[in-house]
């Protein structure tokens, strides 16, 4: 059974970084609308050889089983494509350590470098440090 997808997103790209945007929680149709939205994105930085994202995450940003997998997935494909790092910013408290703890286990099992943080600026110096 397929369902509207839950949660929203933007994406866009700056120089060699890949910048998201996006408010939870997230299911399985989401995330796929997600990879597509990224595929235009990762083309053009992948020309460019390694690449970095920023992620800021809102609300309660939590994926279901399905989505998490294909999340997980989607990191395996973009780390392939050069993706060598990912600061991710989870800006309302809520639910923190539960939303790091899923996002931290997709970014171990594709072996993507990825911190968690909770305001922009030293998510920006960690992406400017690792470049």
């Amino acid at each position: 059974m397929k369902f509207d997808a839950h949660g929203i997103f933007s994406v866009h790209i700056d120089n060699n970084l890949l910048f998201t945007d996006a408010t939870g929680p997230f299911n399985e149709e989401l995330i796929i609308q997600y990879q597509q939205a990224l595929e235009t994105c990762i083309t053009a930085l992948e020309q460019q050889g390694k690449w970095y994202q920023r992620v800021m995450l809102h609300e309660l940003s939590l994926m279901t089983p399905d989505a998490e997998a294909i999340f997980t997935q989607s990191l395996k494909d973009r780390k392939a494509r050069g993706l060598c790092g990912c600061a991710v910013v989870l800006e309302t408290p809520e639910a923190q350590n539960l939303i790091e703890e899923q996002f931290g286990r997709a970014y171990r099992a594709a072996n993507v470098t990825a911190r968690f943080f909770t305001a922009l600026e030293p998510a920006n110096a960690w992406l400017k440090e690792i470049q």
